[in-house]
């Protein structure tokens, strides 16, 4: 099952408990899943979970800006709607297995310094595919490159 169905099956789910956080959680997602469809086409998988960690990141930064208001029924909010979000992120990975991966690719296309950080970022986003943050792989990748 894929990561669309996931959110069809679960705004079903919301709907008949009358989870409404859930349900406008998962009702904002897929509409902006329509939309990239509708300018993009058809998504993949990866592209799918990308849409989702967007969705946790603006969340975040929706955090950021309440807690320098003191707005803390906004803070909760945006909390509890990205441990919801988190639910339909692939199992993420550790610090150290995404070093091991970037060391392996660093090794297979012989990456030695930062001007090769875009194949191996590439590369590396490839092979994670949403299972850590964009963020921490590039980290792990100019500590290894550099």
């Amino acid at each position: 099952m894929n990561t669309k169905q996931k959110l069809e099956l679960a705004l079903k789910d919301a709907m008949r408990s009358g989870d409404q956080t859930a349900k406008n959680v998962i009702r904002l997602v897929l509409s902006n899943l329509k939309l990239v469809e509708v300018d993009h086409g058809k998504q993949d998988e990866s592209s799918m979970i990308a849409l989702v960690q967007k969705e946790i990141k603006m969340r975040q930064e929706s955090i950021q800006e309440a807690e320098k208001g003191g707005r803390t029924d906004i803070i909760e909010k945006n909390q509890t709607e990205i441990e919801y979000l988190k639910t339909f992120l692939p199992a993420q990975m550790t610090e150290e297995e995404v070093r091991q991966i970037i060391q392996q690719i660093a090794a297979e296309i012989g990456a030695s310094s930062m001007k090769d950080m875009g194949p191996v970022m590439q590369a590396a986003a490839e092979r994670i595919q949403g299972r850590a943050s964009n963020k921490l792989i590039s980290q792990i990748a100019r500590e290894i490159l550099s």
